[in-house]
């Protein structure tokens, strides 16, 4: 009975085992980045591979135009690929029905030569699900494991603990500026070309090789000409709506900020973060949570946000590191020269994509040139948390000298990087402070302006650091 009642479900999950070919000419002509990283991940190691993220960032998207590249570009039998959403109701149906389905799922592959490949959604709404995959895992089973889960889950996250060496995760956040631009102008792949050669402007600064740094950016200014007017619309456009793409289809600015306070803010808070922790007042956290949107990039404290948020400080202290697991805010520590010390103190923290921000505090406007050095801000510290070599971001402040972000990497290298997008880009007093510590071989100002220099420091325009870094 529950071999046929498990066959009957997957059926309705994989229409590639009949030759249906209706589900590809629905999905999106944009690809994340993430899905060639995984095909490639499922060429060359053999580990479990997740793709987590907040809500609604495409993850389920991301499977299926992983799907659609194996069965049309790798040649594997549709067969032999297997998806499944832990969503379904059935599964919740019957606990007896959850402790069976792996050994159900596994024991159908064995009516098939060669690997078999997995694709299980929102798997952590099965209970103990890095247990059946662990166990599977290590039995060597011919099955490739490819999961999703949503990240704004706490008890996802600790459940991959459990399979450390096992699995390699792909975070997927909001759409980046750089993916903004390349799924607007889409029907211009020469632009897509030009971004996909244009990214060792990272590696320059990690090398600290400004000239380098500065050639790139040269290069990359005079091939993208003629999209300037198009990517300084986007840049505009991007702080407004972000990077959530079911956000840019919805017909008004009303019912965008109640997506996203649904989506986004109310089912994360009062739904994901209960499942670790019980309180009486959800609101509170809420509350604090606004707070924390209305002060980006502020230096705060545990002891500030409670006095002017009204939230006693032990609610704070105990469900600010859950927001940031969460991927709702993104919290970087005052810099202390000791990158890996543990430490309390000083914050700053910043919303992971500025249109949360404009939905709790219900600013769906553009922004006005006052407001752009917020934004600009916010945008650098969300292309650099994606950085792969990053150690710490922090910040720098001593008496009035600040720099935004001081980023540790290979040990105890620093970056220093100060945005200048609305103030005078001379004024860099926190710059030159830090350098005169901490002596680091390059120091970086993003600014609004449209060219590139290098001097004492090197100078990017913000729109090319984001779409060359």
């Amino acid at each position: 009975m529950e071999n046929k009642r498990l066959e009957a479900v997957l059926a309705q999950y994989n229409p590639w085992w009949t030759g249906e070919r209706s589900w590809q000419q629905s999905l999106p002509d944009y690809k994340r980045p993430v899905v060639d990283s995984v095909l490639a991940d499922l060429k060359e190691i053999g580990q479990v591979i997740s793709i987590t993220g907040p809500r609604r960032v495409g993850k389920s998207t991301a499977l299926m135009h992983i799907i659609s590249s194996l069965i049309d570009h790798h040649k594997i039998d549709p067969k032999r690929i297997l998806y499944f959403s832990f969503d379904d109701p059935d599964i919740f149906a019957s606990q007896e029905f959850q402790s069976v389905i792996f050994d159900l799922l596994i024991e159908r592959t064995k009516k098939f030569e060669g690997t078999c490949y997995f694709f299980l959604d929102e798997i952590q709404r099965l209970p103990r699900w890095e247990l059946y995959v662990k166990k599977y895992y290590d039995l060597k089973t011919s099955v490739r494991f490819i999961i999703s889960g949503s990240a704004s889950s706490p008890i996802f996250r600790s459940s991959q603990e459990s399979l450390l060496g096992r699995i390699k995760d792909h975070h997927l956040l909001p759409f980046s500026f750089r993916e903004f631009c390349q799924y607007r102008l889409l029907s211009r792949p020469s632009f897509s070309q030009i971004i996909g050669s244009s990214k060792n402007l990272r590696q320059h600064l990690l090398n600290r090789d400004g000239p380098s740094a500065l050639q790139c950016l040269a290069n990359l200014h005079k091939e993208l000409e003629p999209f300037e007017n198009d990517i300084d619309q986007a840049l505009m456009d991007y702080c407004l709506e972000g990077g959530f793409p079911e956000v840019w289809v919805l017909p008004d600015s009303v019912r965008k900020i109640e997506y996203l306070m649904e989506q986004q803010v109310r089912k994360v808070l009062y739904e994901d973060l209960m499942t670790v922790t019980q309180y009486r007042k959800p609101e509170n956290v809420l509350r604090f949570f606004v707070y924390l949107l209305a002060h980006p990039g502020m230096e705060i404290n545990t002891v500030k946000i409670s006095q002017e948020s009204g939230v006693e400080r032990r609610v704070v202290e105990e469900n600010l590191p859950r927001l940031e697991m969460t991927d709702l805010i993104i919290r970087i520590q005052k810099f202390r020269h000791q990158p890996l010390r543990v430490r309390q103190g000083n914050i700053k923290c910043y919303p992971v994509d500025m249109a949360l921000r404009n939905a709790v505090l219900k600013t769906w406007t553009l922004p006005d040139s006052a407001a752009m050095g917020l934004y600009a801000e916010n945008l650098v510290i969300r292309e650099l948390i994606t950085w792969p070599e990053l150690i710490e971001i922090s910040y720098f402040r001593e008496k009035d000298h600040e720099v935004d972000f001081v980023l540790t990497y290979a040990g105890s290298r620093y970056l220093p990087i100060e945005v200048k997008h609305r103030k005078q880009a001379e004024q860099i007093t926190g710059l030159k402070r830090f350098a005169k510590i901490h002596k680091p071989k390059l120091a970086v100002v993003i600014t609004a302006d449209k060219t590139s220099k290098f001097d004492d420091f090197l100078y990017l325009p913000l729109k090319y650091f984001l779409l060359a870094s």
